[in-house]
C-alpha cells in the first residue's frame, strides 16, 4: 500500500483573489512556493474541455484558482497533493441557533440545521451543502451553509490539476479552531474580518451563542457599521445574563 502524498496546497479563496502556499511535510510543513492572482488578472485561459464549471464567485474567479495552481505546479508536479481551501467568509452563510441539544442526535441536529438555513434562504437552502457543530456547553448549534456550485467548482479544479480536495474550511472556524480557545471562560467577542466582511461572534465560557457576519467598513474605509454588528452580538441574552449575574 502506497503512503498519501506529503505534498500539500493550501489555497485561500476571496471575492477578488486567490491565493496558494505550496508545501511539502508531515508534521513539520517547509514552503515550496506561493502565487496568488487577482480576479481577472489571469493570464490562463483553460481550453474548452477544461473550462471551470459556473459557481458563485464568478467565472473570474475560477481562472484565478487555476493561475494560481498552474504556477504553483510550475515548481514541483502537484499530482497527488492534498488541496485545503479557506473560504472568505462572504462565500459562506453562518447562524446561531439556540436550544437544548445535550440528547439530540446527529440526525437531530442535522434536521435543526437545515430547518434554520431553510429559514434563512428560502428556497436556495436547497442548493447548500450544510455543516454544523455543537457548542460545549449543548445549548447552542452553530451552522454553516455553502453553495454546492461553489463545492463543486473547487472539486473541479483540484481534478483538473491532480490534487485531491481534503477540506474547505471558512475563514471564521479556521481562526476560531486557532485562537477561540484563548478566551477561556466568561464572556467574550470574537470577529474576523477580510476585507470590508467580518463575522463576529459572542462567547460565553468558551461556546458561540451568538452571530452576526456582512459589511463592517462604509464606503470611506471606516468602521462605521462595526459598533453596530458588535452592539448585537451583545445584546444576546445569554451574555446580558452573563454580565448582571
Amino acid at each position: 500500500m502506497s503512503l498519501p502524498s506529503s505534498k500539500s496546497v493550501r489555497l485561500r479563496v476571496e471575492p477578488g483573489s486567490a491565493c496558494g502556499t505550496l508545501e511539502q511535510g508531515w508534521l513539520r510543513r517547509r514552503s515550496l512556493a506561493t502565487a496568488s492572482r487577482a480576479v481577472g488578472g489571469s493570464n490562463i485561459r483553460p481550453s474548452a474541455a477544461q473550462a471551470p464549471l459556473p459557481s458563485p464567485a464568478g467565472d473570474g474567479q475560477a481562472e484565478a484558482i487555476d493561475a494560481v495552481l498552474v504556477e504553483l505546479a510550475a515548481t514541483i508536479s502537484l499530482q497527488g497533493a492534498r488541496l485545503e481551501v479557506e473560504l472568505a467568509d462572504s462565500f459562506m452563510h453562518l447562524d446561531v441557533v439556540a436550544g437544548d441539544f445535550s440528547d439530540d442526535s446527529d440526525r437531530q441536529l442535522q434536521s435543526v440545521a437545515a430547518a434554520c438555513m431553510a429559514e434563512l434562504l428560502g428556497d436556495a437552502a436547497q442548493g447548500h451543502e450544510l455543516r454544523w457543530q455543537l457548542q460545549s456547553d449543548a445549548r447552542h448549534l452553530l451552522i454553516g451553509a455553502i453553495a454546492r456550485g461553489q463545492l463543486g467548482a473547487l472539486s473541479d479544479a483540484a481534478m483538473r490539476h491532480g490534487l485531491s480536495l481534503a477540506s474547505v474550511q471558512p475563514d471564521f472556524c479556521g481562526q476560531w479552531n486557532r485562537h477561540g480557545g484563548a478566551l477561556g471562560a466568561g464572556s467574550a467577542v470574537f470577529a474576523v474580518a477580510c476585507g470590508r466582511e467580518a463575522v463576529i461572534a459572542c462567547v460565553a465560557d468558551g461556546a458561540i451563542c451568538d452571530i452576526s457576519s456582512g459589511t463592517w467598513l462604509d464606503r470611506n474605509g471606516t468602521p462605521g457599521l462595526l459598533d453596530t454588528r458588535v452592539d448585537r452580538v451583545l445584546a444576546s441574552p445569554l451574555l446580558r445574563a452573563q454580565q448582571t449575574a
